[in-house]
């Protein structure tokens, strides 16, 4: 009778295991370089109340639309960082994990007359220069999938 109890036991942690691991959130990290070279960047997501523990992704991240894995992660406050050209362009938001995120980033390095034909209007105090071009760096966090991806 104890044995059967122990496997009963044992069963039932196996089936709870699998259900806990997929409720951690998913992060998936979209990414597109507008430039027409290879860029390093540097990714970093961290929880808001602890200091350490922090996952660092750093890639060289061709140009296009590029989809980079991230993971899961338990629920709570993260920091997500975003950083290229050697730490000079940096963008930093927070966001709750409690379901899917999709985190997209958008880099652009280009000159003022191809970044207006393409966009219309160019607020250049945004964008900062780096090699007489203008370099730019966005983040945006969806609840959903992006209908494009």
């Amino acid at each position: 009778m104890r044995t059967y109890a122990l496997i009963v036991a044992a069963l039932f942690c196996a089936a709870l295991y699998p259900s806990c691991s997929s409720s951690r959130p998913m992060a998936h990290l979209i990414i597109n370089n507008e430039s027409g070279a290879d860029i390093p960047i540097s990714l970093s997501i961290a929880r808001v109340t602890e200091t350490a523990g922090a996952i660092t992704i750093s890639n060289n991240i061709k140009p296009g639309l590029q989809e980079l894995p991230a993971g899961r992660f338990a629920k709570g406050a993260y920091s997500v960082t975003a950083s290229t050209n050697n730490g000079l362009i940096s963008i930093n938001k927070t966001l709750s994990f409690d379901a899917d995120r999709w985190i997209i980033i958008n880099y652009t390095h280009d000159d003022s007359l191809s970044i207006q034909k393409k966009y219309g209007y160019v607020d250049t105090s945004l964008l900062k220069k780096v090699n007489g071009k203008y370099t730019g760096l966005d983040m945006y966090i969806e609840n959903r999938r992006p209908p494009s991806l």
